[in-house]
Formats: structure tokens, sequence, C-alpha cells
């Protein structure tokens, strides 16, 4: 049977498209990845790759072959990543997921920090909704995420960080059309709310939701006027006068400022929003995951402490 040195083998020539140039890749020679490639197709009785002179290309089993050798190649590295990552100092590569808006105010003072105390952790971060942060956790392209709300799969452990306002956010003037000739005032309820034309992301969303939650308990329908995944996106929508939209109170420093859009928080009943650390329970978390959380927890503490993030520190059990 083939091992991983042939799938890493054939994934090279599939990617260039060539054995020479997969061979210079690999730092070996020609003929040593044509013998492990013709041993893999021997090994699976098909044909992987079209050869035409010194070009080659994937054939239909070789392409349902290339995606799964990818993915092996991939847990391997991050099999060898966590054994050496077993250690008392963290290393190896690290990949996190954060939600929109809590990555701008948070990680510009934890990872330079992170990186400063654990130079030998290579780190990867993407940004996104956090539904979509979630499924990226759950498929295991990342290992840790910062996530707001609950999350939906109970695969997911968390430790709460912050709890936070939700918020209505509204164009700079009042529309008076949806908010009468007084406008909504410093904050609003969540009734009033409802009552707007929103611009939130599509289902299943947790912002998304959560809008829908409470509208069903208000006995009311949601006014959609748009669904729009991007963050700046719906923002900018909002500042043109498009509708309005939900989301955490963004804190003094964040870009949303006053003259751009208006701030509200709900109240009556206020809604709060969590942050939390959250990894896969069927997962063992490296010491650089430990690590991480230790800095984004102490980072949230100090930024909570000097004014930084509008929120709360939830009781830790």
């Amino acid at each position: 049977m083939s091992d991983l040195k042939a799938l890493r083998y054939f994934v090279r020539v599939a990617e260039t498209g060539s054995f020479s140039r997969a061979a210079n890749a690999l730092g070996v020679t020609q003929p040593a990845v044509s013998r492990m490639v013709r041993r893999l197709e021997a090994d699976l009785g098909v044909e992987l790759l079209h050869r035409s002179g010194r070009e080659s290309a994937v054939t239909e089993a070789g392409e349902i072959l290339l995606a799964r050798a990818r993915d092996l190649e991939l847990q391997a590295s991050r099999l060898w990543d966590d054994v050496r990552a077993g250690a008392d100092t963290p290393s190896g590569s690290l990949s996190i997921g954060v939600a929109n808006i809590i990555g701008q105010l948070l990680l510009p003072s934890v990872l330079p920090e992170f990186r400063r105390r654990f130079p030998a952790v290579r780190l990867h971060v993407s940004e996104g909704y956090s539904g979509f942060v979630e499924e990226w956790l759950m498929e295991r392209r990342i290992e840790a995420a910062l996530l707001w709300g609950s999350p939906r799969s109970s695969d997911i452990d968390i430790k709460p960080l912050i709890s936070v306002d939700m918020c209505l956010i509204a164009p700079p003037r009042p529309l008076p059309e949806w908010e009468g000739a007084s406008g909504l005032g410093p904050s609003c309820t969540m009734r009033q709310v409802l009552q707007l034309p929103l611009i939130l992301p599509a289902l299943p969303h947790a912002l998304r939701l959560m809008a829908e939650t409470a509208a069903q308990k208000a006995g009311v329908q949601l006014g959609i006027a748009m669904e729009v995944e991007g963050l700046a996106l719906a923002a900018e929508l909002v500042r043109a006068g498009a509708g309005y939209s939900l989301m955490t109170h963004p804190g003094p420093q964040n870009e949303f400022r006053r003259d751009r859009v208006r701030v509200l928080p709900i109240r009556s009943p206020s809604r709060q929003w969590i942050l939390s650390f959250a990894t896969l329970r069927a997962t063992r978390s490296t010491a650089a995951v430990r690590e991480l959380y230790r800095c984004v927890r102490e980072a949230c503490e100090r930024k909570v402490q000097a004014g930084e993030l509008i929120a709360r520190i939830p009781t830790r059990s």
C-alpha cells in the first residue's frame, strides 16, 4: 500500500502540472517522483494523470484523490505540530478564526504580544461572521475561534470572555418615514427595532437568528430590507440611509464614529451578546491554543478596565 510520501509526490505533480517542476519543489529527482506516482497508480489500479510530453493533468480519478490527499497532508502537518506543541513551549502552526469587529478591537494588541512571547508559533488568522467562523471550526480548518453568541453545535466548547450590549446601527440623520419627526432618541426598544427596515445577514447566521427569535416573541414580522453578508458593506448601506442594522456595541475606538452612523443601545429589554473563546471538545488543546486563550482573556480584561471596550467580564467558574 502506498504511503503518505507517494500522496505528497502526486499532489505536487497535480499542482505544478509537471513531474520536473514537482521534483524541484520536493527537492528530489524526477525519476524518483515518476516511480512513486506509478506505484500509487498501480496500488489503486487507476490512472491518476494524463501525461502529454512534459506536462501532466489529473484524470477524474485523480481529482477525487487530490482533494482527499490534500486533506491528509494537512492532517499530517497538524499531527506533527500537535506533537511538537505538546511540549511546555508553544510551537508549530496555529490557525484561528475571529468574528467581525472584535478582531479589529482585540487582535492588534493580542497578536504582537503573543508573537513576541512565542516566536516559534506560526499564526494564520481568518475573519468573518460568527456563523462562518463556527463552520470553519467544525470543519477543522481552524483550531480556535472567537465567536459571538451560542454555537449551534454541542461539539464546540466555549469559554465566555465578555458580555456586550446589542445596539441598533442607524443612519447619521433620522429617517422621518421610519422614526417620525422626533427620531429614535439616544436609545431604543426592541419593539422599535423590529419595525425598522433591517440590513442583516441571511439565516442561519446567529445575529439573524436572534432578530427572528425576538420578532417571533413579539408577534411581529421581521422587516428585512436587504440580506448582506459583509459587515463593512452593511455599515456603509446604513450610512447611506438604506436601512438599519444590528451589531454589538463597537466601543469608542471603533470605525463607527458618531458622524458616520448612530449607535443606539437597545433597552426594554436589553440584549447582551457573549464573546467566547471556542475550541472543539474532541480535540486536545495544544500549548499554543492554551496560551492564546490566556492572552485574549487578559487583553479583554485590560480593555474593559480602560474603557476601550464597553462590556462586562462574565463571572468565571
